[in-house]
């Protein structure tokens, strides 16, 4: 019996498959692990489960298996898109920051102060950038299976808001370990410290880190927020998540059982932004609960500004970017 597995996330999610042969001669179902390095009781948990449910009603047990895996139970979010791409994963789920260190047109999505809302970014996905960008993944090995989300990311930090470019000087920041969050800083004056997500809450309370950027719901999920006292809403990044197959795995699936775990990926995904989005309003709420300063960012057309070189950045060193950039900022327009 041969191998694979399927994980999704959603802020990751992964599906861990083994896989037998194409051959009715093999007895027993395909086993799949469901995983995610979300939390439990969180919305991508709950996103987890219902693919579970999902694929579980629209395939017979006796042709497929299916466990879920939270927490990150089964790694990171760096090792499942190299476990996906050697073929020992069949389907991930994890923030687009994080597949784009494969599949660098994703940046896009991440460019700060590029969207306002989320309603711009529901129009992207859906038309010529969403479409671009599901052929840059497909060419890179990954096969998508739906849009999620991380939601829109602020700055949280221990002892200010961050309501002009010069109140990030002298900041050390926690960064996402990508280009874009860490020019990002450069740019606006802030000291980037890169490092995955698991290590940040031990660098709050040591002060290694001075604050960080992330969804109020990722960062009230794993109490990152116990270590700050000022919110600055600022909307920066929009994150979203992408749940994708595997395409070494996925290719070698029989073709009606591709079908069945497409037939609900449109009420999945939808369902999946609900629930994020839902979740975040609810976080902020929290927040505000915890004796947290929160206030909208002020300026932001200063900070806009200086993102731009973030832009520009991204459109020369990204194959296509500059037509990828122009399909965003049409988007963003509208």
């Amino acid at each position: 019996m041969t191998n694979f597995c399927l994980r999704t996330l959603l802020v990751a999610t992964t599906i861990c498959a083994v896989a037998a042969p194409a051959s009715h001669a093999v007895a027993g179902p395909m086993k799949f692990k469901i995983a995610s390095i979300a939390p439990p009781s969180t919305p991508w948990a709950k996103l987890v489960k219902r693919i579970k449910r999902t694929f579980s009603k629209e395939i017979p047990k006796t042709e497929l298996k299916v466990k879920t895996y939270l927490g990150g139970a089964l790694g990171g979010e760096k090792d499942l898109v190299q476990r996906c791409l050697a073929g020992g994963l069949g389907m991930i789920g994890a923030t687009s920051g994080a597949i784009a260190t494969v599949v660098p047109e994703l940046n896009v999505l991440e460019l700060p102060y590029l969207w306002d809302n989320e309603k711009q970014v529901d129009r992207a996905l859906a038309g010529p950038l969403g479409d671009a960008l599901k052929v840059a993944m497909e060419k890179k090995g990954f096969v998508l299976y739906v849009w999620a989300e991380n939601g829109f990311r602020h700055f949280a930090t221990r002892d200010r808001f961050v309501h002009k470019v010069k109140d990030m000087k002298g900041l050390r920041m926690r960064a996402q370990p990508s280009y874009v969050h860490t020019s990002m800083y450069k740019h606006l004056g802030a000291t980037a410290n890169p490092m995955p997500a698991p290590e940040v809450p031990g660098a709050l309370s040591s002060g290694v880190v001075d604050g960080y950027d992330n969804s109020l719901l990722y960062a009230y999920a794993t109490q990152w927020y116990n270590s700050i006292k000022y919110l600055t809403l600022s909307k920066h990044i929009y994150q979203p998540a992408v749940i994708v197959f595997c395409k070494k795995v996925y290719d070698k699936l029989p073709k009606e059982m591709q079908a069945k775990m497409a037939a609900k990926a449109n009420k999945i995904e939808k369902a999946g932004r609900s629930m994020v989005r839902k979740g975040n309003r609810a976080a902020l709420k929290n927040h505000k609960a915890s004796q947290i300063h929160v206030e909208p960012q002020k300026n932001r057309a200063a900070f806009r500004a200086k993102a731009k070189k973030v832009w520009a950045q991204f459109a020369r060193k990204t194959p296509g970017g500059k037509n990828l950039l122009a399909l965003a900022k049409a988007a963003a327009k509208k």
